[in-house]
Order: structure tokens, then sequence, then C-alpha cells
């Protein structure tokens, strides 16, 4: 069974035809490659990363540590455990 990012529901939405990534359900492309490759040219390009890797920030500070680096507000996010 493969893993989903967190990004999968809007690849799929993008029509993005998904392969298996060394256990990541992951975008190959979203129809014609060429028509791809012209729209990164002439604007921007973006690449789903998040299989990656995993951050686990662990400490009394982490929170003032996150809200440093991060621009989203993270005092709405669930505690993990």
């Amino acid at each position: 069974m493969t893993q989903k990012t967190a990004l999968f529901d809007l690849h799929l939405a993008a029509t993005a035809k998904m392969v298996d990534f060394y256990g990541w359900n992951m975008p190959l492309n979203y129809g014609s490659q060429l028509q791809e490759h012209i729209a990164v040219r002439n604007n921007c390009g973006a690449f789903d990363i998040s299989h990656m890797t995993f951050l686990d920030f662990q400490g009394k500070n982490c929170k003032s540590l996150l809200r440093t680096l991060l621009a989203n507000d993270i005092s709405n996010l669930e505690d993990d455990g």
C-alpha cells in the first residue's frame, strides 16, 4: 500500500497521473508533458517534496521556535501527544 502526501487530493483534482515512488503515491505528470514544460518555463512550477522527510519537534520551546521559523500561526495546531 502506498502512502499519500498532504497534497494528494490536489494532485488528483489537477488530473495528475499518479505512480508509486518508493512507497509514495506521487504525480508523474498532469497530461501533456510538453505543455507542462512550457508552462513552467513561462510561469512557475512547484514540486511536492513532502514525502521526503518528517520533522519531529519536541521540548518546551518548540512552539516558540516554530513561530519564529514559519509564516503560519501554529497556535491552532493540535498536539500529537
